[in-house]
């Protein structure tokens, strides 16, 4: 029994150790996925002092060449999968939603800023 367990462990857990370290941008798991969606900036939670912030990120899969990319309802433009475009906050907390439709799919994700202005 001890043997099959080796066994096992070396079969199954170590190639899923090593995937971290292949430094693949996107997992394996997620290549066949007709769209994925990541938001680089800001970071959720981000506090501001500045009354813009932009945001950035990118789209990728099957169908990200013609994924059109919103925020906040707004068109924002995709250039080799990546987007970017400010967004403009009001004074305290503000939810940036980021929608990518292609194809078939549609994802969205959801960020808060919290804008507080500098003291003068």
């Amino acid at each position: 029994m001890n043997n099959l367990f080796k066994l096992i462990v070396i079969l199954f857990v170590l190639p899923l150790l090593a995937l971290p370290l292949t430094g693949c941008d996107t997992p394996p798991w997620e290549r066949g996925m007709v769209l994925n969606l990541k938001v680089d900036t800001p970071k959720d939670g981000t506090t501001v002092n500045t009354p813009t912030v932009m945001v950035s990120g990118r789209v990728s899969g099957t169908e990200s060449a013609g994924a059109k990319v919103s925020i906040n309802g707004a068109d924002a433009p995709v250039t080799d999968g990546k987007y970017s475009t400010n967004v403009t906050l009001t004074e305290g907390k503000n939810v940036i939603t980021i929608v990518a439709t292609g194809g078939q799919a549609k994802l969205s994700e959801t960020v808060t800023v919290t804008y507080v202005p500098a003291k003068q």
